[in-house]
């Protein structure tokens, strides 16, 4: 399955977590080991990256998602009831 606004939703997860390591995305990276070519591209799509974003987007498009009943010591906002 090949959906077009994942694909899109992992990039931009890929290059926040790349960011997030102190790293420009959009730099190129070659990575040689010994006479093997191990990687030869965008810092955003280094293997790390990736994994991170796919995971990541996982977590947050997960059906069920549970929220927390108070986030920083704040009470989770509940819609009240339009009954009297």
């Amino acid at each position: 399955m090949n959906d077009p606004l994942r694909t899109e939703h992992i990039e931009t997860l890929a290059r926040m977590a790349a960011q997030l390591a102190g790293q420009d995305p959009d730099e190129r990276l070659r990575l040689k080991l010994a006479d093997v070519l191990a990687f030869d591209d965008v810092m955003w799509r280094y293997p790390d990256f990736l994994a991170r974003a796919e995971a990541a987007y996982d977590v947050l498009t997960r059906v069920g998602l549970t929220h927390p009943a108070s986030f920083n010591g704040h009470e989770r906002p509940v819609a009240k009831s339009a009954r009297p």
